[in-house]
C-alpha cells in the first residue's frame, strides 16, 4: 500500500512512543543517569500525547489492514499515554535518586514500561486478529519484567514468576480461538469475521467455542471473575508504579480491544456468548465486593 502523510500523523502517538523508546535504549547504553532518562520518557509521552490532536484532523483512517485509527483509537490511546505518565512519574518517585533508593539498576524500568505502553497503542487500533495479538504480546512480555523488577524482594520475583505463567496460559487460549475463528471465517479482520458469521446467520459450535476461548484469554488479562487469581499476588508483589500500570494502562488496552471486537462483529454479540458475558460481569462485581470486604492489607 502507498503511505500517504496521511498515514505517518495518524500513527504519530506510535512513531513517537517508539522513538522516545530507541532513543531511551541508546541514552542507557552511552551513560547511565536516572534523571535523563525519566526526562526523556516524560518528554516522548508528553509529545506523544500532544501528537493526538492532528490525528483526530485524519480520523478514521486505515492505515494497513491490521490498524484502525479513529476516535475511538483516539480516546484509549489518550488514555494510556496519560496513565503511563503517571506511572513513570510514581517510579521516579519509587526509585528515589543516589545510594538511598532502588539497590539495582534503575533505568530499565523506564525502557520496559514505554514499550508497554507501546504494545498498549497497538492494541487499542486493532481491528484485525493478528494486530491484537501483536499488540497483546507487546504489551505482555515487558510487564513480566517489570512485575519482578524488585529482585530483591521475595515476592516481587514470585509474583513475575505467576503472572508469566498464567499470561502464557491466557496466551494459548486467545490464540486457539483465534485459530477456531480463522477456521470458520476465513479472515482474521474483525470486520470479515463479522461478515463471515453473519453470511451464515446463528454462530455455529465452531465460531462460537473459537470466540469463547479468546473470551477466556482475554479474561485473564482483565483479571475477570473466575479468571482472576492471579491479580492479588501479582498486585502485591509488583513495585507500586508497575501495579499501577497493570491497573491502569494495561487493563484499558484489553478493554479497548473487546469493544472494538464485538462492535465489528455483532454476530460475536448474540447468543451463548452474551450470556456468558452477563454471567462474567455479574460475578466479577459481586466476587470482587465480597471479597474486598475481607481483605486487611491495601
Amino acid at each position: 500500500m502507498d503511505f500517504t502523510i496521511q498515514h505517518f500523523i495518524a500513527l504519530a502517538p506510535l512513531l513517537i512512543t517508539s522513538a522516545t523508546l530507541v532513543v531511551v535504549m541508546l541514552a542507557i547504553a552511552w551513560r547511565r543517569n536516572h534523571a535523563q532518562t525519566f526526562l526523556l520518557s516524560v518528554a516522548g509521552l508528553n509529545l506523544a500525547l500532544l501528537s493526538i490532536f492532528p490525528v483526530l484532523k485524519v480520523a478514521p483512517l486505515a492505515v494497513t489492514p491490521l490498524l484502525q485509527i479513529d476516535q475511538f483509537a483516539c480516546l484509549y490511546m489518550a488514555l494510556i499515554l496519560v496513565a503511563t505518565l503517571a506511572c513513570v512519574t510514581l517510579a521516579h518517585a519509587y526509585l528515589g535518586d543516589g545510594s538511598s533508593g532502588y539497590p539495582g539498576n534503575r533505568e530499565e524500568l523506564y525502557l520496559l514500561i514505554l514499550l508497554a505502553a507501546a504494545g498498549g497503542l497497538v492494541l487499542v487500533s486493532a481491528q484485525n486478529l493478528a494486530g491484537l495479538f501483536i499488540g497483546l504480546e507487546l504489551l505482555s512480555v515487558p510487564v513480566y519484567g517489570l512485575v519482578a523488577y524488585a529482585f530483591f524482594n521475595k515476592r516481587s520475583l514470585e509474583a513475575g514468576i505467576k503472572y508469566m505463567v498464567l499470561s502464557a496460559a491466557g496466551s494459548g487460549f486467545l490464540l486457539f480461538g483465534m485459530a477456531l475463528l480463522y477456521a470458520e471465517a476465513g479472515s482474521l479482520s474483525f470486520s470479515g469475521i463479522g461478515q463471515a458469521l453473519a453470511a451464515t446467520g446463528l454462530p455455529s459450535p465452531l465460531a462460537q467455542l473459537g470466540l469463547g476461548m479468546m473470551l477466556i484469554g482475554l479474561a485473564f488479562k482483565l483479571s475477570l471473575v473466575p479468571f482472576h487469581l492471579w491479580t492479588p499476588d501479582v498486585y502485591e508483589g509488583a513495585p507500586a508504579p508497575v501495579a499501577a500500570f497493570l491497573a491502569t494502562a494495561s487493563k484499558v488496552a484489553v478493554f479497548a480491544v473487546l469493544v472494538r471486537l464485538f462492535q465489528l462483529s455483532p454476530v460475536a454479540s448474540s447468543g451463548v456468548l452474551s450470556n456468558v458475558l452477563t454471567v462474567i460481569a455479574i460475578a466479577a462485581i459481586l466476587v470482587g465486593n465480597l471479597l474486598a470486604l475481607t481483605q486487611s492489607n491495601l
